[in-house]
């Protein structure tokens, strides 16, 4: 039997001033998908803001192992996300790396953008479950967490993370990982979602299991400036933030992070609980209605009161087709399907991909209206 973890104290004043804000009853704890005959298992998600920082956190956390004992291929589907790697990729590119180490790569998508480069250089990834699916002579993988992982005496010019602190349950512990691998003058290349923007639109997959909680580029100034880090670039758009920065022999003088996200994230509640509302009204008398995405978006509205009357939930990943969304009884299958409906109804809440998806849609069946 899975057991959480307490988490009593801030991520980042270390005060015990947590105050619960909203908790979700009994979410999936995994947001993929799985074979039917899985067995689910379910948690209370339980949000709290400190006093102290002002930050949005979960206080009851999965272990690690389990949270992550499947990929669910996050970041590997898209338009959006193949800009994304290009973008982060030539904002890299603008400086010297030799040694790289790049956490949490996923199946080197990122990596897939260095391929032709003609400069000298190696490059580590360390990934604790996806299979990295590139191969090349100046690629070493290794597998865990930064956190357990020992590179000996090995230290690195160049360290990457693309979408990863936000995954880690103690980023100052993290940042100081990283800032013993680092060479002095070496550089820290850091991606991390938009999640004042997302959370802002009402976007429902900044805030989860994975993401237990809410960051910034204030909060990551300081935490950077703590492990004696400078930053000296950052990149900012409604996705993500790219920050580059330097270490230094000493510690940088910064502001104490102090930004309450208390009504962000009680609005943020309200407006999903009122959109809610809002689809199931036009559901009520409705048929070929169906959901996009085989993710936390849809557990999030599925389980804050979305009616059940949906034949299918929709993924392009090839991964999730004909397999169940954990925590739920739906199937999802390849967006063709909507091929052989009269003007299907496709239920869209996918954040910053919508777009791209409505787009497509469109393309596979004219007469599909969205909800």
């Amino acid at each position: 039997m899975m057991k959480t973890i307490k988490r009593d104290r801030c991520v980042l004043a270390d005060t015990d001033d947590l105050t619960e804000v909203y908790t979700f009853k009994d979410f999936p704890v995994f947001c993929g998908c799985v074979d039917s005959e899985l067995e689910d298992v379910l948690c209370d998600m339980s949000w709290s803001v400190s006093e102290s920082s002002g930050i949005i956190q979960l206080n009851q956390l999965i272990p690690l192992d389990f949270l992550y004992s499947v990929g669910h291929n996050s970041g590997n589907i898209g338009k959006t996300w193949r800009e994304h790697h290009k973008n982060f990729s030539e904002f890299i590119k603008r400086g010297n790396y030799k040694n790289v180490l790049e956490i949490g790569g996923a199946t080197g998508n990122l990596f897939n953008n260095f391929l032709t480069e003609t400069k000298y250089f190696t490059w580590n990834i360390l990934e604790p479950c996806s299979e990295v699916k590139v191969r090349d002579k100046r690629l070493r993988v290794h597998r865990g967490f930064l956190e357990r992982y020992d590179f000996g005496d090995e230290k690195f010019d160049t360290i990457i993370h693309s979408h990863v602190l936000e995954h880690t349950y103690n980023p100052l512990e993290f940042i100081e990982k990283i800032s013993d691998l680092t060479v002095l003058g070496g550089t820290q290349y850091i991606s991390i979602p938009n999640m004042r923007y997302a959370l802002e639109m009402g976007y429902m997959n900044m805030l989860t299991f994975e993401h237990s909680y809410f960051i910034d580029i204030d909060f990551l100034k300081c935490i950077l400036a703590r492990k004696q880090f400078v930053v000296d670039e950052i990149v900012e758009n409604n996705h993500s933030i790219f920050i580059k920065a330097t270490k230094v022999d000493y510690t940088p003088e910064f502001e104490e992070y102090f930004s309450s996200h208390k009504e962000l994230f009680v609005n943020y509640i309200d407006k999903i609980l009122k959109d809610i509302e809002s689809i199931n009204q036009s559901m009520h008398s409705l048929d070929n209605v169906f959901l996009f995405g085989g993710h936390v978006w849809s557990q999030y509205l599925l389980s804050m009161g979305l009616s059940k009357n949906i034949v299918n939930i929709l993924d392009n990943d090839v991964d999730k087709q004909d397999k169940r969304l954990y925590g739920t009884d739906l199937i999802v299958k390849d967006p063709k399907v909507l091929y052989n409906y009269t003007e299907p109804k496709v239920i869209i809440r996918a954040g910053v991909y919508s777009e791209e998806i409505k787009a497509q849609l469109l393309s596979i069946n004219p007469t599909t209206k969205f909800l």
